[in-house]
């Protein structure tokens, strides 16, 4: 090839990656300008900013765009976060106890360790957020959506959770113990070895949820609908499921010492080698329900 041909091939090359690092600076300036706008309370949105470390304390952030942002570090001391946009930012260990984010957006949001003790988050959208180990002790989630979300071992004690939507989230180890999920959705949602100890699931939909080793005792489940429930060694001692919907529901194993279940449909239901000692059946739908091995209310062995 000729050096003038050569030449030629070569200009165009030239010239693109010289707009490309033009194009870098520019935008590197922008977002430098956008950090240093937002950290001076100019203004309230810093779209993936890199803002580690930063105090935003006693900032009222309501309906700020902090998406995709680094937040690892940062403080939140008495800051206000309500409606605020999150989604996909780093709050990796974030420390939001008592924080107010009512309506905010953390889809996707990476929460591991995080607190949120006492926070406010009704009506948040936490969807496929990572919120492993995370602190929800005594928080209010009453309607917010953890669709998808990663909860393992995560701790929502006392949280109130009352109409919450946990689809197919992984709730695996998750220690909920008096949690209040009154109407909340758990279908498909993955329920193995957590501790549901006397939590409140009135009218709760489990449809299909892993129950392996789960713990309810004592848990209140009228008119909880888990259908196509499975999972083998549950713990529904002294549990209340008057009215609940068990139809088809896998539970090999499981334990139903002295359990109210009154007027639930057991139809279709696998409940081999279950211990039904001294639980209540009473007007229970036992069409094609299968005891086999299972030890009755009288303590007898079903054959």
């Amino acid at each position: 090839m000729s050096q003038s041909r050569l030449r030629n091939a070569v200009m165009p090359l030239r010239s693109a990656l010289v707009a490309l690092a033009i194009g870098c600076a520019v935008a590197g300036d922008a977002g430098a300008q956008n950090r240093d706008a937002f950290l001076a309370g100019q203004t309230n949105d810093c779209h993936a900013c890199n803002l580690e470390g930063a105090h935003l304390d006693r900032r009222d952030l309501t309906g700020a765009d902090l998406s995709q942002a680094n937040l690892r570090d940062v403080t939140f001391s008495r800051t206000v976060l309500r409606n605020a946009n999150l989604s996909g930012a780093d709050l990796t260990g974030a420390q939001l106890k008592r924080r107010d984010l009512t309506g905010a957006r953390l889809i996707g949001a990476r929460l591991a360790g995080a607190t949120f003790h006492r926070a406010i988050l009704r009506g948040a959208d936490l969807s496929g957020a990572d919120l492993t180990g995370a602190n929800l002790n005594v928080a209010i989630l009453t309607s917010a959506k953890f669709a998808n979300a990663t909860l393992v071992q995560a701790l929502l004690f006392q949280a109130e959770a009352g109409g919450a939507d946990f689809t197919g989230a992984n709730l695996t180890a998750a220690l909920m113990g008096s949690a209040r999920l009154i109407s909340a959705r758990l279908d498909d949602a993955n329920l193995s070895f957590a501790d549901l100890f006397e939590a409140r699931l009135t009218n709760a939909t489990l449809r299909r949820a892993t129950l392996t080793e789960a713990n309810l005792t004592g848990a209140t489940l009228l008119r909880a609908d888990l259908a196509g429930a499975m999972g083998e060694r549950a713990l529904f001692t002294r549990a209340g499921l008057r009215n609940a919907n068990l139809s088809r529901a896998v539970l090999h194993g499981a334990d139903f010492f002295q359990a109210d279940l009154g007027e639930a449909d057991l139809s279709g239901a696998e409940l081999q080698s279950s211990r039904l000692l001294a639980a209540k059946l009473f007007n229970a739908n036992q069409t094609d329900t299968q005891f086999q091995g299972a030890i009755m209310p009288d303590n007898s062995v079903h054959p």
